[in-house]
């Protein structure tokens, strides 16, 4: 007899949760690619429930032939996972990265084959053949799979953040919480699955009714997952990426970084780029007429601060300047006419230049220099 209790109810809701949010996520209108691998991830993820949906509500004990119904997908999960992370941030995937998901397909069709038997059939592999070697095999293949991508993942995910410090000017918007909630979901996924296949292996055989908290847990990162990747569906990230460059004129060595860095800082400055939010080094470096290396050497070498540090300085000095004149305007207001994107970007930097809150720098230079009557108004 077919009837939901309160423990599939629980499941089912995590899972029609994620299945809602996974079909929502191949409509989003923001980086639809990524949003596709997300929405295939949260897929894997919610059929990894289904058994145990269907099982406690008395599906399997009715219609005993949905048994090895194509639910776990469990090798497909951590190249879901990296290929999300990269895409996310970079304008393609990587060459042949289908390649990362031939070992759930070939795993796939073996879950179809034995589907398709006949239930007599069936029965017998799963007692002869399947319970013995290919579920513990592909139990410890799927938990290696996922511990080997989220290394991969957040090696990643440092080479990106290492890469935004030297490029993007309005780095701090980018520093994607986002990403470290989908690694640390992950993360407790691979913990919890490992951890009840080792008492189930070694310590004491776990029926499905044991492991019910594992999939309570399951459904609580269902729903993180699914709310987190929804809200930042639309966020677009600079795409790491590298302009073709025309040939060098001249070796490295032979540059003069520090004269090369004054000039472009003094370009920079006249033209007044530093008032563009999301200028990015390649976008400058483009308009200098050289490349992104040259550009960043010579910030670094010649300046001694990188990118980053070069056009926030200058946005810091503006608001400065309008702030000791006395304007009047508020002062979130003058820092996104500089180029900030954001109040929180602008604090961080702002202190991180003058050591003091921009409240603070403000009270401290009009106390100092009370040159304009109209400063104490405002």
């Amino acid at each position: 007899m077919i009837r939901f209790g309160p423990w599939s109810t629980t499941l089912g809701l995590a899972a029609g949760f994620g299945a809602l949010v996974s079909m929502l996520l191949l409509a989003a209108p923001g980086n639809r690619a990524a949003n596709r691998l997300l929405s295939a991830l949260l897929g894997v993820v919610v059929l990894r429930l289904m058994p145990y949906v269907l099982g406690f509500a008395g599906f399997y004990d009715v219609h005993p032939w949905l048994s090895f119904a194509p639910f776990d997908l469990g090798l497909a999960t951590g190249p879901l996972l990296y290929l999300y992370v990269r895409r996310l941030v970079t304008p393609g995937l990587p060459a042949r990265w289908w390649r990362h998901l031939l070992p759930a397909a070939v795993m796939l069709g073996y879950t179809l084959c034995a589907f398709a038997l006949p239930l007599e059939r069936k029965h017998w592999w799963n007692d002869v053949v399947h319970e013995r070697w290919v579920d513990p095999l592909e139990s410890a293949a799927s938990i290696v799979s996922l511990a080997v991508y989220l290394g991969a993942s957040v090696r990643f995910q440092r080479r990106y953040q290492a890469w935004l410090e030297e490029n993007v000017s309005d780095r701090e918007e980018h520093r994607q919480p986002w990403f470290a909630t989908v690694l640390l979901s992950l993360v407790l996924w691979w913990g919890v699955t490992a951890g009840f296949e080792f008492v189930d292996r070694f310590l004491m055989r776990l029926n499905h009714h044991d492991r019910f908290p594992q999939y309570v847990l399951f459904s609580i990162i269902i729903l993180g997952l699914g709310l987190e990747g929804w809200r930042q569906a639309g966020h677009r990230f600079p795409q790491w990426s590298v302009r073709a460059e025309p040939p060098p004129m001249m070796m490295a060595s032979e540059r003069d970084w520090s004269e090369a860095a004054v000039a472009w800082a003094e370009r920079i400055r006249a033209e007044g780029w530093w008032r563009e939010p999301g200028l990015s080094l390649s976008e400058v470096a483009h308009r200098l007429g050289t490349n992104e290396t040259y550009a960043s050497r010579a910030f670094n070498q010649g300046l001694g601060r990188n990118f980053n540090a070069v056009i926030n300085a200058m946005r810091v000095e503006a608001v400065q300047a309008r702030l000791a004149s006395g304007e009047k305007k508020p002062v979130l207001e003058m820092a996104l006419e500089e180029g900030f994107a954001s109040k929180s970007s602008f604090n961080r930097v702002f202190r991180e230049h003058t050591g003091q809150s921009p409240t603070a720098w403000r009270t401290a230079h009009f106390r100092e220099n009370p040159i304009n009557p109209r400063v104490e108004t405002t």
